[in-house]
């Protein structure tokens, strides 16, 4: 009696098409990568590819989208802790940012895919879901800065400072790349000393120091 196939439920068969994807995405470039080596890496056939994900583009927004709600995910957790004072959850955010760029490279390779094709192609959209954590930034600042007794339209100014924080994350990240030796620890206390002390006061020796943890006190 020939035996049949276990059916997979969509939403098992869809994870698997999006570890696949951004397994090769990210180690290949968007261009050099097919929608034929895809689907046999997942074991299914190119039409039922198009059919969950209609394109090539299609499927590679998806894998971008889903990187960077992972991303926002960890840096959010890390700040979830209200009642602690700004500049340390500040810190633990960009500790985890540093942390999911180093554990995660594939992931942080289609959320940032700075000099390739897929940079060009799809700009705009991978830019917009990049505002994500900036906008989660600004809801942080503009809270902390009303805590803080500022007026409301004070308190809007942290919508700029945080799309300009993540842009320096960024471009440290990017800088990171090509000095894999540094460890994320050191390169996060800079960020931190650059955007909360100021640059001026770094370089005056004025250092920011992290919160000695609870456990070592």
């Amino acid at each position: 009696m020939p035996q049949t196939r276990k059916r997979v439920p969509r939403a098992e068969r869809e994870e698997q098409m999006l570890e696949v994807a951004r397994r090769e995405f990210a180690e290949h470039g968007y261009e050099a990568v097919s929608m034929d080596a895809i689907a046999e890496g997942v074991g299914v056939t190119k039409p039922m590819l198009y059919a969950y994900f209609d394109s090539k583009e299609g499927l590679f927004l998806a894998c971008t989208a889903r990187a960077q709600r992972e991303l926002e995910e960890a840096v959010r957790d890390a700040m979830a802790h209200p009642g602690r004072p700004l500049d340390e959850r500040v810190w633990r955010g960009i500790v985890a940012y540093f942390d999911f760029a180093e554990r995660h490279r594939e992931a942080w390779n289609l959320v940032y895919p700075e000099g390739s094709a897929s940079t060009e192609r799809f700009g705009s959209q991978v830019r917009e879901q990049r505002k994500g954590l900036a906008e989660h930034l600004t809801g942080i600042f503009e809270q902390a800065a009303l805590e803080e007794g500022l007026d409301a339209d004070v308190a809007r100014l942290g919508a700029p400072l945080a799309y300009a924080f993540v842009g320096a994350a960024l471009a440290l990240a990017s800088w990171w790349a090509d000095h894999p030796e540094e460890p994320k620890e050191l390169l996060a206390m800079r960020l931190m000393n650059f955007v909360w002390t100021g640059l001026g006061a770094t370089l005056r020796g004025e250092l920011w120091l992290p919160p000695i943890p609870e456990e070592d006190r």
